[in-house]
């Protein structure tokens, strides 16, 4: 499986211009969309101090700012919420979505378009890796998916031989419970600027620890609505 990945990187900053995060709430569902930049975490204080949230519900977006993102994180865990996703959720949101004390995966997208990425900090500007930064980061992966993620694809996800490597879980539903392989991709940049993504026999996103619930999560009627257009 190749193809080119269209996406904003991890970094520890967000470029200058970036559009901010959209916050919603829809009932006690708290809709977190876009790009992870710095204005979140007050953002995400406010929402929680003036509503009663049960769900973080991260949709479609592309990561961003790294170290907002750990204390978005911290915060969601702190209040005991479980987060859940819509389509993609990579790189600080992949993260953002660990923190959450139990975590699924929603029909608000098709489910072969939901997913949550992972891989290694990197500058936007240059795309040179940040490697001082990886200790971190596999601390948090290690601790919140509470050591299931497994040790060498660990490695590979927070020290890349390049910047725009990417491990992908996607829900194991999509998969017949028979399959070597349920839905853990890993995407390597080659040479040639393409991507060589091969799904890694033995791991499903359960397994990992990505995910805590087996089950998609039906969404309630007026959520979807929002996704829809959020997605418009």
């Amino acid at each position: 499986m190749r193809r080119i990945l269209s996406t904003l990187l991890l970094a520890a900053a967000l470029s200058p211009g970036a559009r901010a995060m959209e916050f919603h709430m829809v009932g006690d569902t708290l809709v977190m969309s876009g790009p992870v930049v710095s204005t979140d975490l007050v953002r995400l204080r406010d929402h929680l101090s003036s509503h009663k949230v049960r769900l973080v519900l991260l949709h479609e977006s592309p990561g961003g700012d790294l170290w907002n993102g750990y204390h978005l994180g911290f915060r969601i865990r702190s209040e005991g919420l479980p987060t859940a996703v819509s389509g993609k959720c990579e790189s600080a949101c992949g993260l953002i979505f660990l923190s959450g004390t139990q975590r699924s995966f929603t029909d608000g997208r098709p489910i072969a378009h939901t997913m949550v990425g992972l891989h290694g900090a990197h500058t936007v500007d240059t795309r040179q890796p940040l490697p001082e930064l990886g200790p971190r980061m596999a601390y948090a992966i290690k601790t919140m998916t509470d050591r299931k993620y497994p040790s060498d694809l660990l490695e590979r996800t927070v020290y890349p031989r390049n910047a725009e490597d990417m491990v992908y879980s996607f829900h194991p539903g999509r998969y017949p419970v028979t399959a070597a392989a349920r839905g853990v991709v890993e995407c390597l940049k080659q040479p040639d600027v393409s991507f060589d993504c091969r799904m890694l026999e033995g791991l499903d996103a359960l397994g990992i620890g990505i995910i805590t619930n087996p089950e998609v999560l039906t969404l309630p009627a007026e959520v979807k609505q929002l996704l829809d257009r959020l997605s418009l």
